[in-house]
């Protein structure tokens, strides 16, 4: 009889494989008929070389299927995160431990201090990289932008604020292809060289085709420098079912899978070996009101059918996770964020995206993001399942208590007494009068209690001087040279 081993991950599947196949199958056709539409003349030229049918002047490029074939031969299956911390490293891999970070891009916050819905501002950016640095439940962290800061170089100005606030890696939006070149350029001085920043990518990116079917020169751009510096890069796939992709899930998903596919032959051509992540993160609009969705059941559904396109393809995939359609931190935000999350987690993600993110991701919150914190770690758990080794089926420890007795003062409950459960920092178990005496505070009360203290208390790991001195620099010239 086998006494050790661990349990199964479980996985959501809502396609079968016959379906996975057909779904793969009327992409190949999409790209082969109807083609994509490429804003970038050396990557039409890159295309028509490798045997698209291009249309400079439609600037649509047919791809044939051998084509696609050979470029998804060159996807690697896996890659890492690095960290400028190694301990804390992110390992992306195909049935692998799910990490998480949280939504960048938002452009208000509420207040931490006085529930205040205003703008976001520098200040705030500095406390929320510094809040997501000592939060266990966000891996690793994705850029937010200050109304007050410099429009043109904002992103580069991010990325040092980053950079000073974190040693954990670091997600990367970029407005130019000049800027994500002055950006990569500063990540490979605080990993040593451009070698060294290839070997351990101490940065990511995001980068998402326009749908339906459009790839814009900054996309192009991106796939190409990123493939350069060997930065992995999330092949960002987000029709929104009703607008700009079909209104069914199922053709959505079909839609989705095919931006893909288009993203992966314009990046193995120029590099092959690029790292690439699937990120499917369908989208549905409210049909009554325009707005797009977050919280919505459907969208869990079909990101769960595209986390099964990335095992097929045998890619890592990121999924969004903690998102809500709610304004504000309500039972709503609580429902929609955890079912999204779990479902996301459970569906084999490795990325879990969107922590501290509300109202169709226009809105950030550090009470948000320490909840979410705790609700990626819950999920982290969920899909770890539990060791059966020979001492945890408890056969012995069954016998010595028999029928009828409780297992309170026996050893194999004090031997297992800590590892077994996950111990959250937020949630209450205590009895009403504890409860009572403490003040009987909510979860959102909590949460901003441990933020306010861990931007009061943690310091986070510094950069070197002689680092900080030459980012500085580089920082200096990078923005004469693109405001010049």
């Amino acid at each position: 009889m086998a006494g050790s081993g661990k349990t199964s991950k479980p996985l959501i599947k809502y396609l079968s494989d016959d379906q996975v196949e057909e779904t793969h199958q009327r992409s190949l056709g999409i790209l082969e008929e109807t083609g994509i539409q490429v804003e970038h003349e050396g990557g039409l030229e890159a295309l028509e070389k490798a045997g698209a049918k291009v249309d400079h002047q439609a600037r649509r490029a047919r791809i044939p299927r051998d084509l696609v074939a050979r470029c998804l031969e060159t996807v690697p299956d896996r890659f890492t995160l690095a960290a400028r911390n190694p301990e804390k490293d992110c390992p992306l891999k195909p049935g692998g431990r799910p990490y998480s970070r949280n939504g960048g891009g938002a452009d208000f916050t509420i207040d931490l201090e006085t529930g205040e819905f205003r703008p976001l501002m520098l200040a705030d950016v500095r406390s929320y990289f510094k809040l997501m640095d000592a939060l266990d439940g966000i891996s690793f962290i994705a850029p937010v932008f200050g109304q007050d800061m410099p429009v043109v170089g904002r992103d580069i100005l991010m990325m040092r604020e980053a950079l000073a606030n974190t040693d954990k890696p670091i997600h990367l939006r970029a407005f130019t292809g000049e800027t994500l070149r002055h950006m990569f350029e500063m990540a490979a001085v605080v990993a040593g060289s451009k070698q060294q920043l290839k070997e351990r990518p101490l940065v990511s990116l995001l980068e998402a085709p326009i749908s339906p079917l459009r790839f814009v020169d900054v996309t192009v751009d991106a796939l190409w420098l990123c493939g350069e510096y060997g930065i992995p890069l999330d092949v960002c796939v987000m029709p929104i079912a009703g607008g700009t992709g079909p209104m069914t899930m199922a053709g959505n998903l079909q839609l989705l899978n095919t931006e893909f596919l288009g993203g992966v032959v314009i990046s193995q051509l120029a590099h092959p070996g690029a790292p690439l992540q699937y990120a499917a993160r369908p989208m549905a609009m409210e049909m009554r009101t325009g707005f797009s969705l977050a919280g919505s059941v459907e969208l869990g559904i079909m990101a769960a059918a595209g986390a099964q396109m990335a095992h097929y393809y045998n890619v890592p995939v990121s999924l969004h996770g903690p998102w809500s359609d709610s304004m504000t931190h309500d039972g709503q935000s609580i429902l929609e964020r955890t079912y999204m999350t779990l479902m996301a987690a459970l569906a084999g993600a490795n990325v879990l995206v969107g922590a501290g993110m509300m109202q169709q991701s226009l809105v950030i919150s550090h009470e948000q993001l320490v909840i979410d914190s705790e609700i990626n770690q819950i999920a982290f758990r969920a899909v770890e399942g539990f060791p059966t080794d020979e001492d945890r089926w408890a056969v012995d420890a069954i016998a010595r208590v028999g029928p009828g007795g409780n297992f309170v003062a026996d050893p194999h409950t004090l031997q297992f007494l800590r590892g077994e459960r996950y111990v959250p920092s937020l949630l209450c178990r205590d009895s009403r009068e504890t409860w009572e005496a403490g003040g009987s505070s909510t979860l959102v009360e909590r949460a901003r209690e441990k933020a306010v203290a861990i931007l009061h208390e943690h310091e986070p790991n510094p950069l070197s001087d002689d680092v900080s001195k030459a980012l500085n620099e580089l920082v200096s010239h990078a923005l004469e040279s693109i405001r010049g």
